[in-house]
Order: structure tokens, then C-alpha cells, then sequence
């Protein structure tokens, strides 16, 4: 067995899986400790740790009791993308953690694009350097006690190993670091942030300790089981969709949206995107937004997602518009501190205004790519689809409507799945991404897409990215 592990904006989840790809224990728990004000959105790093170790201690009881002879090899850790702990030098957390959505570094950002030669001017507020130069400015009697920048995944994995010095090349892209050089960034310098707090960084799944006999009575780990490095949510989620092609693309639907796509070369760069470095010798370009199903309102009170789901396809396609953002600011597929969430027309019902929200995920997505080809992206006919919201048969058949590609689901198409499949590949496929890939991700699920119902919801994205147009969403 391997443990994949995330920790995400709303809870953690952890899962045993097998080489062959089968979930044998699984256990989550949620995070309701946040802070999340206007542009404020912070959380407690102890919550994270408590999270991670009641769902360790679940997932090993049931092991213990349904498959006595399992043997935990390995144990890889992911969270979300830009996402800023700052600790001492004991590793202790020196404030709370500042999550990706955060959006007070906003004009810190918008400086260093202005300073910046225009390829590299990709920096928003949700980068964690930018988030670490904004503790800097404004903090600094806590920035004095700054020992090491990390990112959960790499907070927690310290928790493990008793090592705080590591972070992973998906994480530390948004701390400066360049992939493509495999050096940190002149981004670095311009924001003043001192090399000896940045972390070493390795590709996600080298090995980089092992339990620790603290992490081995605080979770039920054996001492010594290997630990691997992690990466961001996003790049596991690209993973666990079971994408291992050039041009294969995922969307992940979590609290936001996030994409990604495989490819041979390094795009044209443009606000809003990053790339990375694909484990397995590929680019994977993408981006991130901050709207998603976390934004969607519904209000039909005690119903089921399935029954709120069946009720807004009775009204699709709507020519109700919205844009849904969970506070002020977006950042992808356009940059813009002020935007908020909007609504137009009058829907008959909430069913309908919910109708609205789904079409607008959908909007959203199709403009990302529209954002990704623009820069040279080659996406290919299927969309594989991660998050928990890619289990809704109406929102993934009108994705591949509004996209005009086969939308595709894999049997887990979580964060967790893909931090297993990382750490299985280090342990059992020798280092064949690829490989593990293909053998751990099966069972899928294919929504394909229709010409009339893509002509009729065609009409209705040009007014959606008119209404947006109108407001300076552009």
C-alpha cells in the first residue's frame, strides 16, 4: 500500500491504495477554522495536523482490520497551490497560514509586473512569494521570526520527517522558483526575500526522509516508512485524471477551477499562466481561478447535490448570466482585484438561478482554454475531470456541450488519488509515471458532446463574455 494524502481549502482526505490502483481505505475529515474576510483568508496550520492525523489514524484502523497484511511503503502529502506558512526554525508556524485566494498582495503583485520583463510577468496576488513579501512589508515583527517559507504539503510532510528545509518544484513555482532553469527567479531579489529562508527544492515524489518516531506516535505510521515529496493539488489532480499524453487536458472542480494541460514544450507566456514541470519530462501548463463550485449559491434548502442538479437541468440552457466568485477578485482567466460576483436577468426559480451558476462553471472553463490555446497549448479532444464536482452527470454533460469536447472522469478523481499514485510510482514502477499512470487510473466515465445543444448554449457564452466585457472582466 502507499498513503496519498491532501489537505484542501474545506477538509483532508487520505487514502490506502493498492499498485493496481484500488482505494482499500479511505478517511476524511472537514477544516471549519478559517478566516476568510473580503480579501483576507487564512486558517490554522494545527488544524491541518490534526486533520491529517485523525485521517491517518482512521485509514490505518481500517487496514488493521480489513487487510491485516497490508504494508504502508510510502506516504506523499499535496495542498493547495500558492498557499504561504512561514515558520521558525523549529518549524512551528510564526502567524496563520495565508491561503492561495488571499488578496492583500494584490498592488505588491501588480508592482512586480511593472518591473518585470513582460515573458515573465505572470505574478498575481496568489503567488506565495508575493504573499511572503506582503508579511514583510506589513508584518514586520513577525517576519523577523521567519526561518523557512513552505507550503502545507511541505509544512506537513516536516511534521512527518522532523525536517522543515524541503518543498516540491510544483509548489516552489509560485515562491520564484524557475523550472525551466531549476534555479530560483530574479522574482526572488526584486521582492527582497532572503535566499536562506527559501527551501530546497526537489521534484515531486523524491524521496525526502522518513517517519520520524514523533510523526509515528502522532499518526500510527511505523517509524522509518518513506516519505515523499509532494506537489500542489492541481498537479496531483492532473495526475489522478488519469492524463499522461501530450495535449491530454484537466480541469479540476474543487472549491475553484484549476487547469492544466500536458505538453512536449514550454508556451508563450501570458498573465494568468504558469507552467510547470510535469514529473514525467513534460510541461504542464495551466492556471487557476477563483471561482468554481466553492461559489455556487444554491437555495433550495435541505435538497441533495443530485436533486439540485436534476432541478437546473430542467432549465438548461438559461439565458440567465452570472459570473460566481466566493469574494472580491478573480485572477484567471482574466487578473482583476475588484471584481465581484453579478447576476443578470430574472430567473423564474432558484432551480433556475442555479441552472445559471452551473452554465457559468462551464463559461468559465471554456474560456480558460480559449486563454491556453491563445499561447500556443495544443488541447486535445477530452477534458479528464478531477474534484469533487466532477461527479455531477449534469454539470460534466453540459461542460461537454459548452467545450465541445469528450468530457472524461476516471474512478477517483481526487487530489489524494493522484498524491498516491506519486507515491507509488517512487516505490513500485520505478520512477514510470506514465506507467503508474495507465495501470492505477480506470474505470471511466465519458460524457460526449452534441452539435445542436453546443449551437444553442454557443449564443448564450458570447453573452456571458459580453455581460463580463461590460463590467471590465476582459
Amino acid at each position: 500500500m502507499v498513503i496519498g494524502l491532501d489537505v484542501g481549502t474545506s477538509g483532508v482526505r487520505t487514502l490506502a491504495v493498492t499498485p493496481t490502483g484500488e482505494v482499500m481505505a479511505e478517511a476524511q475529515t472537514p477544516i471549519v477554522d478559517s478566516r476568510h474576510e473580503g480579501s483576507i483568508h487564512e486558517q490554522d496550520p494545527q488544524e491541518w495536523w490534526v486533520g491529517v492525523c485523525e485521517t491517518l489514524g482512521g485509514v490505518l484502523a481500517q487496514l488493521k482490520l480489513e487487510t491485516p497484511s497490508a504494508f504502508v511503503s510510502g506516504i506523499v502529502v499535496v495542498s493547495t497551490s500558492g498557499s504561504l506558512l512561514l515558520a521558525d526554525r523549529h518549524g512551528a508556524p510564526v502567524r496563520l497560514a495565508i491561503l492561495y485566494d488571499d488578496a492583500r498582495g494584490a498592488a505588491i503583485a501588480e508592482d512586480l509586473r511593472q518591473t518585470l520583463p513582460a515573458q515573465d510577468a505572470h505574478y498575481n496576488a496568489s503567488f506565495s512569494a508575493v504573499k511572503a513579501a506582503w508579511v514583510q512589508r506589513e508584518e514586520p515583527a513577525t517576519w523577523e521570526r521567519v526561518d523557512r517559507l513552505l507550503h502545507p504539503a511541505d509544512w506537513l510532510t516536516g511534521k512527518l520527517t522532523g525536517s522543515f528545509d524541503t518543498t516540491d518544484s510544483s509548489n516552489a513555482l509560485k515562491l520564484g522558483f524557475d523550472a525551466e532553469r531549476e534555479a530560483w527567479g530574479q522574482e526572488v531579489s526584486l521582492l527582497k526575500l532572503p535566499l536562506q529562508i527559501l527551501p530546497r527544492v526537489v521534484r515531486p515524489g523524491a524521496r525526502v526522509g522518513t517517519v520520524s518516531a514523533q510523526g509515528a506516535e502522532a499518526t500510527g505510521l511505523e517509524a522509518g516508512t518513506p516519505v515523499l515529496a509532494g506537489a500542489t493539488d492541481g498537479m496531483a489532480s492532473l495526475i489522478a485524471s488519469g492524463a499522461h499524453n501530450p495535449g491530454d487536458a484537466n480541469t479540476t472542480l474543487g472549491t475553484t477551477i484549476v487547469w492544466k494541460v500536458l505538453s512536449k514544450i514550454k508556451p508563450l507566456p501570458a498573465e494568468g499562466i504558469y507552467c510547470h514541470r510535469h514529473p514525467a519530462d513534460l510541461w504542464a501548463p495551466g492556471a487557476a481561478s477563483n471561482s468554481g463550485p466553492g461559489s455556487l449559491r444554491p437555495a433550495e434548502g435541505s435538497l441533495s447535490a443530485a436533486e439540485l442538479d436534476r432541478l437546473a437541468a430542467e432549465h438548461l440552457p438559461t439565458p440567465e448570466l452570472c459570473y460566481m466568485l466566493p469574494a472580491k477578485g478573480e485572477r484567471f482567466p482574466f487578473v482583476n482585484p475588484l471584481a465581484v460576483t453579478f447576476f443578470e436577468g430574472k430567473p423564474s426559480s432558484p432551480s433556475e438561478s442555479y441552472a445559471a451558476q452551473l452554465q457559468s462553471l462551464a463559461f468559465v472553463e471554456r474560456w480558460g482554454y480559449e486563454r491556453l490555446e491563445a499561447c500556443g497549448v495544443t488541447v486535445g479532444q477530452e477534458i479528464y475531470s478531477t474534484g469533487s464536482a466532477a461527479g455531477s452527470p449534469v454539470l460534466s454533460q453540459l461542460r461537454a456541450h459548452v467545450l465541445k469536447r469528450r468530457v472524461v472522469r476516471c474512478r477517483y478523481p481526487m487530489s489524494a488519488f493522484g498524491a498516491a499514485i506519486l507515491a507509488m510510482n517512487a516505490t513500485f514502477y520505478g520512477g514510470d509515471l506514465k506507467a503508474a499512470t495507465k495501470q492505477m487510473t480506470k474505470g471511466h466515465v465519458h460524457y460526449d458532446h452534441d452539435r445542436a445543444a453546443g449551437e444553442q448554449l454557443e449564443g448564450v457564452y458570447r453573452a456571458f463574455r459580453a455581460a463580463c466585457a461590460r463590467r471590465g472582466y476582459i
